[in-house]
């Protein structure tokens, strides 16, 4: 009645922000919930506080890592869930009934692969900076290196073992391309849940700069490439559009 859900968050001297993730996670209502968490060998305290909640957490792995797709692959190959979720050291669940919602949604869509909104907010101020739309997701989108928001999907196990883990080739890009893998490997059946589900801290790698940003232009069209989907580089200036649009449209009261 209640598929087991792995939900794993991954961490590297995440001092400041961990606590609210893994307390986000630990107050969901949903009743069968396998939490891993992955460290890459912190330094500054993380473990301790990670450790504060050991009774509560699954899976505790903390050691060095190639990166943030290895750490998630390692959350993987741990996990015993039907289903598996990222929450990252710097995102927090919306609410309590964010897990359920999610699961509810695939089960009664017989998906594979769900999906929702996300928000992007000022460490700080907590200002929303960002709302992370996917309404309008369609598959022809990845050309142009436009996704769902990684920290808001919940993917069958079924899908890794099918078309293998993330790529450890890339930086930033490795959800993108195990996306693309998925969704031009075969017509997998996904839904999306009209619903915002994460918070996310503004400066992850995929957003921390111009440095960065050259590198995911960079790392999709090798992963659009790689996976035989023709596109353009320039075609990436959709996904700005995209992104400006977010940055404009605010959610409505009563979506937070």
């Amino acid at each position: 009645m209640n598929p087991k859900v792995s939900i794993i968050t991954i961490c590297f001297n995440s001092a400041l922000t961990i606590s609210d993730s893994i307390e986000s996670v630990l107050s969901q209502n949903y009743p069968n919930i396998e939490y891993i968490v992955v460290d890459g060998g912190s330094s500054d305290g993380t473990i301790e506080i990670v450790n504060k909640y050991k009774d509560s957490i699954s899976v505790f792995i903390s050691e060095s890592d190639n990166g943030i797709y290895d750490a998630l692959n390692k959350g993987i190959l741990n996990s015993t869930g039907d289903v598996i979720a990222t929450l990252h050291s710097d995102d927090q669940f919306c609410n309590m009934n964010v897990v359920s919602a999610q699961m509810k949604n695939l089960s009664e869509n017989h998906a594979e692969f769900g999906f929702s909104d996300m928000i992007i907010v000022d460490k700080l101020s907590n200002k929303i900076l960002r709302y992370y739309m996917s309404s309008f997701f369609y598959r022809g989108l990845f050309r142009v290196g436009w996704m769902p928001p990684h920290p808001t999907c919940f993917i069958k196990k079924s899908l890794f073992d099918e078309f293998g883990l993330y790529s450890t080739k890339y930086k930033i890009a490795g959800d993108f391309d195990f996306f693309i893998r998925i969704f031009y490997g075969r017509s997998i059946r996904w839904t999306y849940l009209n619903q915002i589900s994460v918070k996310m801290a503004h400066g992850g790698e995929s957003n921390s700069g111009w440095k960065s940003k050259g590198l995911i232009v960079t790392e999709i069209s090798r992963s659009l490439k790689s996976n035989g989907i023709w596109s353009l580089t320039v075609f990436q200036l959709g996904r700005y559009l995209i992104r400006l649009l977010e940055m404009l449209i605010k959610p409505r009261k009563g979506q937070l």
